[in-house]
């Protein structure tokens, strides 16, 4: 009797342990479908009428990954243009706001297809790529733009000894970082020049470029450009990322002179 009671007792304990491994089995195959789910929803291919009204609804970046000699040609209005070839490609993506929606292109939709797999292993979470391209883009109608064949003479590179000089005044000190490529940065150019000129012997303003400052760019910990900074004898006391009127910026240079 008592070697029939061992032997079911061995039994119920063996069936608890299958049923145990089988529950175990099924959490971590419900976990990996989650992920890959939520992997395959971070890209998202949509055809160019569909990308136009994303990126026309101002909320994301646009990212044209084609070479300098292909952009020269034409692209979408307010893209900033990174080359995918680009040796420090990554590196450049990395100064893009990764809490906004960022929409990709190329010539045809092979290299933006590249591109979003580097910008989803970054940090990015919602990518969408114009199928077919800009070619598909003009096909459909939809307008394009020559860039301007402006040199911007303002922008400065600066070593980071040289910045933490310019830091020594008890004058209000209002630094843009920015690079040449970023749209958003282009936008905000004329802006704080402009600002530049009002404050003249009053606060320092001016616009530095991250790509060919880049000592200064990693010792500020600079992403997601354009970052603005206000410092006042020689600290920190506000920052601000991306976009921002220039009325905003006038108060925040008010309050610190």
């Amino acid at each position: 009797m008592k070697t029939c009671i061992i032997r079911n007792s061995a039994k119920q304990n063996n069936m608890k342990a299958i049923v145990k491994m089988f529950a175990v089995l099924i959490i971590l195959s419900s976990c990996s479908n989650s992920q890959g789910q939520h992997s395959k929803s971070a890209i998202e291919n949509v055809d160019p009428k569909k990308f136009k009204e994303l990126a026309e609804g101002g909320k994301g970046i646009i990212l044209d990954v084609r070479t300098p000699e292909e952009v020269s040609g034409g692209y979408i209005n307010n893209a900033s243009t990174i080359n995918l070839f680009d040796r420090d490609f990554n590196e450049k993506i990395n100064l893009i706001q990764k809490d906004k929606p960022i929409y990709v292109y190329c010539k045809s939709g092979g290299r933006s297809a590249k591109a979003a797999e580097v910008l989803q292993q970054n940090g990015f979470s919602k990518i969408y790529i114009l199928r077919g391209g800009i070619s598909e883009w003009e096909n459909n109608d939809f307008p394009i733009v020559k860039p301007e064949a402006t040199k911007d003479e303002k922008i400065q590179q600066m070593t980071l000894t040289d910045f933490k000089k310019l830091l020594v005044t008890d004058k209000p000190v209002l630094v843009d970082f920015h690079t040449k490529w970023c749209a958003p940065c282009k936008q905000m150019a004329p802006i704080v020049d402009g600002i530049a000129e009002k404050y003249t012997g009053k606060a320092a303003v001016l616009r530095i470029d991250v790509d060919r400052s880049k000592e200064l760019g990693k010792a500020y910990e600079i992403q997601g450009v354009p970052v603005f900074i206000l410092f006042k004898n020689g600290e920190e006391k506000w920052n601000h990322k991306g976009l921002i009127s220039e009325e905003e910026l006038k108060k925040k240079i008010e309050e610190y002179l």
